[in-house]
């Protein structure tokens, strides 16, 4: 039986990946840091082998114990969704310390811990896949989402390094970058200047990131994004960075303007 890994999976792409994962005959490892949602979203897993992990991510410690814990119970792993993450809306003035850290804490530190210690049990699986899931806007960043933004390009640096660092082992290293989600995700993150959320009426569902999950797991890729316009954008922005600002900024449109020089 396959094995996966889903963390941030009590909720929106997270558990529906686990869904997902689970139809397609893994056996889930759900992680999160409240057991009572991973519990419901396991109860309506279909197959069987499934397990609970409780963890907060920015905790190094809890990151080297439920690796262990893991171990323990498995003796390899086939597949690893680093999904879990934490926005921030807010304008680089009215940035709070506390809140910045927990940004990076979750979205770039903790794959990058959770790496380090699942190493040897992807090395002990067949065919072993890890995907980040970062975002469209970590390869164009967005006004108002400066700290956001700027994690998730960490994190596809992280992927980045991670698939030479493990071509050795034939641990295949992708990066996901959905765009607008209609989950939960807006209405959980700070937002203090209440900047005006995006229409999400457009947008995928958790389930449509899910399916692209599962796609990578099957075939692995280094790199998809699943708005092609928003893919341009970040190809567009290191080579003709001016017309990169333009164009989002007619995109974002709610009076975002491109510099003048």
């Amino acid at each position: 039986m396959k094995r996966a890994l889903v963390t941030g999976a009590s909720s929106g792409i997270g558990a529906a990946a686990a869904r997902a994962l689970a139809a397609e005959g893994f056996a889930v490892a759900l992680l999160a840091r409240r057991a009572a949602p991973l519990e419901e979203v396991r109860q309506g897993l279909a197959g069987s082998g499934h397990r609970v992990l409780t963890c907060d991510l920015t905790d190094a410690a809890q990151v080297r114990d439920v690796a262990a814990e893991l171990r323990v119970e498995w003796d390899g792993l086939e597949l690893v969704v680093a999904n879990a993450g934490v926005g921030y809306r807010a304008l680089l003035s009215e940035l709070d310390d506390e809140l910045v850290e927990r940004v990076f804490a979750t979205n770039v530190l903790a794959p990058m811990r959770l790496a380090r210690d699942l190493l040897p049990l992807l090395q002990a699986g067949d065919a072993p896949v890890w995907i980040n899931v970062s975002s469209v806007v970590g390869r164009r960043g967005v006004p108002g989402q400066a700290a956001y933004s700027a994690s998730k390009a960490a994190l596809s640096s992280l992927s980045e390094a991670m698939r030479l660092e493990w071509a050795p082992y034939e641990i295949a290293v992708c990066t996901l970058n959905p765009a607008l989600t209609a989950t939960g995700f807006f209405e959980a993150q700070p937002n203090p200047g209440a900047l005006p959320d995006p229409d999400l009426a457009s947008a995928a569902g958790p389930d449509d990131v899910a399916r692209e999950l599962v796609a990578l797991a099957k075939e692995p890729r280094p790199e998809r994004s699943l708005r092609w316009k928003w893919w341009l954008l970040g190809a567009l922005t290191p080579i003709f960075p001016r017309l990169s600002d333009r164009l989002l900024a007619k995109r974002l449109g709610g009076g975002w303007q491109a510099p003048k020089r």
